[in-house]
C-alpha cells in the first residue's frame, strides 16, 4: 500500500515550506519571505534551582510582588516574569518563586539570562490559559540563555510552537521543564526553525499538534537539536509525529529518553524523520501508535539508534516498530526490537522500498516479523529470542538474570562518553555491553 502520492512540500498560508533544493532555486531568482509555520502535509492516503547564576545581577519574581519594586531581593519581587526580563542584562539571573504565573508571549530579547523557578517545575507554572505561547525566541540566544524549572501549560496558538517558538538562529537551553496541555499546528509544545535548541531533564505529556505533526516537538528547515534525559508520554499529532518531528535537513540526536503511548494519525507514532538526521542513544519506545511506523517513520533519512528498546509499538498498516522508505537507511546497533506489531506486515521492520536498507548490529529481534523489501535488511550477529523482559506488561523493561541479552552487544558501537545506561547506572557491566536500553546491574 503506497502511503505518498506526492513528495512536494508546498508554501500555502502560514503553514507549508518547500523542498530545500526548490528554495534554492526561488532564492536564487528572487527574494523569498518564509512564514512562520510547519510545511503542509504530504498528500496521503529535580528542582528548579539547580542550575548555576550567572555574575550579575539577581532578580526576583512573586506572584506577591509589585512591578514597581526593585526586584533585587524577595521583599522587592518583581510581579510579573515579563517585566523582570525586559529589565535583566547579559549575565543576570532571574529567580522566581512558588506560585501560578499567568503570562505568555515572553521575551529574552536575545539576552543571556538564566530565567528559574526557585523550587522546580512541581511548584512553579506558567499558564497560557491559551491565549498564546509562553516563551518567544527570535532574536539569536544562545545556550546561555536558560529556561529552568517550570510547569508550560495551556499554551495555544494558530500557527506552531504551543509553549516555546524558537527561529532566526536561535538556540536557548531549556532545562528541568514540564510542559502539558499545550497546543500548536506544528511542534505541540516546541517549535524549532533554523535553530539549535537543547532540551535536558524534561517531561512532556498530553501536548498535540493539530493537522500538523510533532506532537510534541517539532525540529526543522535547517535546525540541530540534542534532547537528553526526557519523558514523551500521551502526546499525539493528527499527521505526523506523535511525540516528534523532525524535517528539511535537520539533525537530532536524542539520548537517555523515554517514549510511551504517543500516537499519530498517519506515520510514526513517537518520531517522523523527513530529509533529516536522527540518533538515538538509551532509549525506550513502547506503546506508541499509528497507521505505519508504530514508533519511527524515516522517508530520504539517516537513521542511527543505539542501545534503545522497542516493544508492544504498533502500526494498523506497516511498520510495528520501524518503517522505512523513500531511500532511507537504518542502522541498529545493540538494540531490542520484540512484541510490536502492524497490520498489513512487518511487525517490528518495514521497508517500503528497494532503495531503503536496514542494518542490524548485535540485535535482539524477532525476525519473523521483517516487512516489504526483506532483502534489504542485514543482520550482523543478532539473536532471536525472548529478550525476557522483567514485567513487559507493567512497563518494566529491565532484563530478567538469565536474559540472552546480558553481555550480548558489542562495545564498539557504544558512542565515546556514554558510560550510563538509562537508569544512569553503568553501561558496560562485566566487560561487555548488553543488548537493549537498560544494563543489567
Amino acid at each position: 500500500m503506497r502511503f505518498v502520492e506526492s513528495k512536494a512540500l508546498w508554501m500555502l498560508g502560514g503553514c507549508g515550506m518547500v523542498r530545500w533544493s526548490w528554495f534554492i532555486a526561488v532564492f536564487m531568482a528572487a527574494v523569498v519571505i518564509l512564514p512562520v509555520g510547519c510545511r503542509k502535509k504530504k498528500k496521503h492516503t529535580g528542582g528548579g534551582g539547580g542550575g548555576s547564576q550567572g555574575t550579575g545581577v539577581t532578580y526576583y519574581v512573586s506572584t506577591v510582588g509589585d512591578d514597581t519594586n526593585t526586584g533585587l531581593s524577595p521583599s522587592e519581587a518583581f510581579r510579573t516574569i515579563a517585566h523582570a526580563l525586559s529589565v535583566a542584562q547579559d549575565g543576570d539571573t532571574i529567580i522566581v518563586a512558588d506560585g501560578t504565573y499567568y503570562e505568555h508571549d515572553l521575551d529574552f530579547q536575545g539576552k543571556k539570562i538564566h530565567l528559574k523557578s526557585a523550587n522546580g517545575p512541581t511548584n512553579c507554572i506558567i499558564d497560557c490559559q491559551q491565549q498564546g505561547r509562553a516563551f518567544h525566541f527570535h532574536s539569536g540566544e544562545t545556550a546561555d540563555s536558560i529556561l529552568e524549572g517550570f510547569t508550560i501549560q495551556n499554551g495555544k496558538v494558530s500557527n506552531d510552537g504551543g509553549a516555546i517558538l524558537c527561529e532566526n538562529n536561535s538556540s536557548p537551553t531549556i532545562s528541568n521543564c514540564t510542559f502539558s496541555g499545550n497546543n500548536a499546528v506544528c511542534g505541540g509544545a516546541i517549535c524549532c526553525y533554523q535553530s539549535s535548541l537543547t532540551i535536558q531533564n524534561c517531561a512532556f505529556s498530553s501536548n498535540s499538534a493539530r493537522n500538523g505533526a510533532g506532537g510534541a516537538v517539532s525540529c526543522g528547515f535547517l535546525s540541530n537539536g540534542t534532547i537528553t534525559n526526557c519523558t514523551f508520554s500521551g502526546n499525539s499529532a493528527d499527521d505526523y509525529g506523535g511525540a516528534i518531528e523532525c524535517w528539511d535537513n535537520s539533525s537530532l540526536t536524542i539520548t537517555n529518553c523515554t517514549f510511551s503511548g504517543n500516537s499519530a494519525n498517519d506515520w510514526g507514532g513517537a518520531i517522523f524523520c523527513d530529509t533529516s538526521t536522527l540518533t538515538a542513544i538509551n532509549c525506550v519506545f513502547s506503546g506508541n501508535s499509528v497507521d505505519a511506523g508504530g514508533a519511527i517513520l524515516c522517508m530520504e533519512s539517516s537513521l542511527t539508534m543505539t542501545n534503545c528498546t522497542f516493544t508492544n509499538n504498533s502500526g494498523n498498516y506497516c511498520g510495528g516498530a520501524i518503517h522505512c522508505e523513500d531511500s532511507s537507511s537504518a542502522t541498529l546497533n545493540n538494540c531490542i526490537l520484540w512484541g510490536n506489531s502492524a497490520g498489513s506486515g512487518g511487525d517490528e521492520i518495514y521497508i517500503y522500498d528497494s532503495g531503503s536498507s536496514c542494518t542490524l548490529n548485535h540485535c535482539c529481534v524477532d525476525n519473523k516479523g521483517y516487512g516489504g523489501y526483506t532483502g534489504n535488511i542485514t543482520e550482523n550477529n543478532c539473536i532471536h529470542q525472548d529478550p525476557l523482559f522483567v514485567n513487559p506488561a507493567s512497563g518494566d523493561l529491565h532484563l530478567q538474570s538469565n536474559s540472552p541479552c546480558i553481555d550480548a552487544g558489542n562495545n564498539s558501537y557504544v558512542p565515546s562518553g556514554v558510560t550510563e545506561d538509562l537508569d544512569g547506572n553503568p553501561r558496560i557491566v562485566n566487560g561487555t555491553v548488553d543488548i537493549g536500553a537498560y544494563e543489567k546491574q
